[in-house]
């Protein structure tokens, strides 16, 4: 991967969950393949051959795991924050989901980006297809708000107040820049 991003440069490369590739080391049971990993992805950021015009980036939900060494300066040096999604978010999220599936006149996508606080943009696509499910099964061509409420009480949100403060105070200890949503979703 990094050999064809240095030959095709600029480039980037994305890691989706790195946690899985390069967890911290001694957190795994595994034989030494993982501590191999890691080290052939240390040797990427440190070798010979510089990553000139070739950016880095790696997406986690559990930054804790990432192994630390991957996060010094030179390396994976620039932690970023995005915070839930704040009702706004959600109402456009719900509308993206929500585009190519019939709604009833009861739906109002407002009012349920109300109710789905802690909830992400997972948990809404979730609540979406669940919702179009519970339709389904009645045979109804519309999704009804009534079909979204009962959908909830199947999709629970992945978020709550103790683990949004677990990744405000990770973010503070870490010196973790936050960022807002893009304005497409305000």
């Amino acid at each position: 991967v990094f050999k064809r991003a240095r030959e095709v440069a600029p480039s980037i490369i994305f890691f989706d969950e790195i946690e899985a590739l390069v967890p911290e080391r001694g957190m795994d049971l595994s034989s030494g393949v993982t501590n191999r990993v890691i080290s052939q992805f240390l040797t990427e950021f440190d070798g010979i051959t510089r990553l000139e015009d070739v950016i880095v980036i790696g997406a986690t939900n559990r930054p804790d795991m990432v192994d630390k060494a991957l996060l010094r300066p030179g390396r994976m040096d620039l932690l970023i924050y995005v915070p839930p999604p704040d009702v706004n978010a959600r109402y456009s999220i719900l509308k993206i989901h929500t585009r190519n599936i019939p709604l009833d006149d009861t739906v109002d996508l407002k009012k349920l980006a109300e109710l789905t606080e802690y909830y992400t943009g997972a948990d809404l696509k979730a609540l979406v297809r669940e919702a179009a499910m519970n339709a389904l099964r009645i045979d109804r061509e519309a999704v009804s708000f009534e079909d979204f409420l009962m959908a909830m009480e199947k999709v629970k949100p992945s978020l709550n107040d103790a683990i949004i403060e677990w990744y405000e105070n990770y973010g503070k200890k870490m010196q973790v820049r936050k960022i807002g949503l893009p304005a497409a979703f305000a």
